[in-house]
């Protein structure tokens, strides 16, 4: 059963075949992985200040009483050193750094349930993920300096706020990457 020359042919459906698709105006809609993706990166980014981080005691190598040393202890013990050197202030200052990030990515994420262009608040989320990467990246490099500890010693003793400090930047990165993507 073939159409005449320059006719489409009709399917069982009665829909003209090829189909092609609508090309026109559609109006914008929530992006839920994205969102999901920088809610996390955000719960990451602030959950890391009050979760155990070590469950040893930093240079003294004794098990750490109350669940371990949070973000936010980390931060008093590394911001006390700080006027020692521009190193011991990045340290101490990328812990609220993320955190602070994290807040933000964590508003950033529900602003992309809204249907709205998302290019703008993806680009926003993107600079802030890369900042906290760069802030975790920062500890592996030279923060462990700070408290008189090896790389090593730092994952072997590491708590869940620890993990989530390193995670919070490429779950951001990942989700601002869709909701970039996909505008």
């Amino acid at each position: 059963m073939s159409a005449a020359p320059g006719q489409r042919s009709r399917g069982a459906s009665g829909v003209a075949w090829p189909v092609t698709s609508d090309h026109g105006f559609r109006p914008p809609r929530g992006d839920l992985l994205a969102a999901l993706l920088t809610v996390v990166a955000g719960a990451c980014g602030l959950g890391q200040l009050f979760l155990s981080w070590s469950s040893m005691v930093t240079g003294v190598g004794l098990q750490a009483t109350g669940g371990g040393i949070t973000g936010w202890e980390r931060y008093q013990a590394a911001r006390t050193g700080a006027a020692l050197s521009t190193s011991d202030t990045v340290t101490a200052y990328s812990v609220i750094g993320v955190a602070l990030a994290g807040a933000a990515l964590l508003l950033l994420g529900l602003c992309l349930l809204t249907p709205i262009d998302h290019r703008p608040l993806g680009v926003v989320a993107l600079l802030l993920s890369i900042a906290c990467l760069a802030g975790a990246a920062w500890w592996p490099l030279h923060g462990y300096q700070t408290f008189n500890q090896s790389v090593s010693d730092l994952f072997s003793h590491a708590g869940l706020g620890w993990y989530l400090f390193l995670a919070a930047g490429p779950v951001g990165i990942l989700g601002s990457a869709k909701a970039i993507s996909t505008g």
